[in-house]
């Protein structure tokens, strides 16, 4: 252990006791300015410093040594001289650890002193390791989690503005990565297809689950052209990604999906409603909405689920909104309120561009309460 001290008679005459233990006093003559002694955590370990217990504000050396042990977190161990009338210390130190030894002192107290402070310093100093590299693991988690961030952001569609369609999304994850995720495109000319989903539960495999969905997406919607096979399709998908895990696993994966397809020609719309959120259509020509909820239960519970798709007209000018939970749950309200909420906020605001209506949803959630989950919304104009 390295031993600092000051060139003042009570702390030379203490040195001079140590050397007869063959410890080694080293006398710092200007504390704050031989900081450089201990930047490294080995120096840091390995020192302690002696200093008078009663601290002469006069004395700048005592005062930048005291000031030093303190910012650095060495120990101190205090000496003083045994007097009838003692004085109470003026200062003692709020960070870092202390002993307190009165001179002369016999052998076997300075070596339990000294024994004292250098286990509970060891101790202090792999705690202070231990939280140093847990935070470097952190500060790596979160660099790797915003990566993946961006990944997911990257992986949402851009905007349709056409003459016989415009859809827009709304992508608002409650922390770094989501489960919940959208896509659109056009399958054929004036059929698009668009599918939103909400894996269940919270965390990185949710955000995992959503991403292999997405893989699959471009390929399902283009090809198979229709929402009851595509509900097959992510099914199986889902069984053959959680074939090999424990059912209690299993239970916890599964997802909600609203999948629609749209032709701008027929002005035709066909979708299944997979446990998901009820969506709304604006029609303008009847002032009427409607609910889009019908379908079958969310995908990945069982392996021949129930499907049911609606097929029905529009007219031209309707709008409509499809959201995932996020937006009509909250931790302490009920959802069903939240429902007849975003139906009449949808009405009062159908005049709005698509762009303002789905800021003016997003900002009705956050005053409702604490947003705590991801919010996926998708409103769009069929002209």
């Amino acid at each position: 252990m390295n031993i600092y001290t000051l060139d003042i008679p009570l702390c030379k005459d203490f040195s001079l006791m140590l050397e007869t233990f063959s410890k080694k006093v080293i006398f710092l003559e200007d504390p704050l300015n031989q900081r450089h002694l201990f930047h490294a955590s080995t120096d840091l370990l390995q020192s302690l410093f002696i200093l008078p217990l009663h601290i002469s504000k006069d004395c700048w050396q005592q005062t930048s040594m005291f000031a030093l042990a303190e910012s650095l977190e060495i120990p101190i161990l205090f000496i003083y001289k045994r007097s009838k009338r003692m004085e109470d210390p003026q200062v003692l130190p709020k960070k870092t650890l202390y002993e307190i030894i009165a001179v002369p002192a016999n052998s076997v107290e300075i070596k339990i002193k000294f024994k004292s402070l250098q286990n509970i310093s060891m101790q202090l100093y792999s705690a202070k390791m231990n939280e140093q590299e847990l935070e470097k693991i952190n500060k790596k988690s979160k660099k790797s989690l915003h990566i993946a961030r961006n990944f997911q952001q990257l992986g949402l569609p851009l905007s349709i503005q056409k003459n016989d369609i415009e859809i827009h999304g709304l992508f608002q994850p409650s922390s770094e990565l989501s489960g919940d995720l959208f896509y659109w495109m056009e399958v054929d000319d004036g059929k698009y297809g668009f599918i939103i989903i909400d894996v269940c539960g919270k965390g990185i495999h949710t955000a995992l689950i959503s991403m292999s969905i997405r893989t699959l997406m471009p390929d399902l919607i283009k090809r198979v052209k229709d929402p009851i096979f595509i509900t097959k399709e992510l099914n199986k998908h889902m069984g053959q990604l959680f074939q090999d895990m424990q059912k209690v696993s299993v239970n916890n994966s599964y997802f909600t999906a609203f999948i629609g397809y749209v032709n701008t020609r027929t002005r035709l719309i066909e979708y299944v409603n997979c446990g998901h959120p009820p969506a709304f259509m604006y029609s303008p020509c009847t002032n009427e909405i409607h609910n889009l909820s019908e379908g079958s239960i969310p995908i990945g519970l069982i392996p021949d689920m129930p499907i049911k798709k609606v097929v029905f007209q529009y007219d031209a000018g309707s709008r409509f909104i499809t959201y995932t939970d996020g937006l009509s749950e909250s931790f302490n309200r009920p959802a069903v309120n939240r429902f007849e909420n975003i139906e009449r906020e949808f009405i009062d605001n159908v005049h709005l561009d698509t762009h303002d209506l789905l800021q003016k949803l997003l900002v009705s959630r956050m005053m409702h309460s604490e947003i705590n989950d991801d919010i996926c919304i998708i409103a769009g104009t069929l002209f």
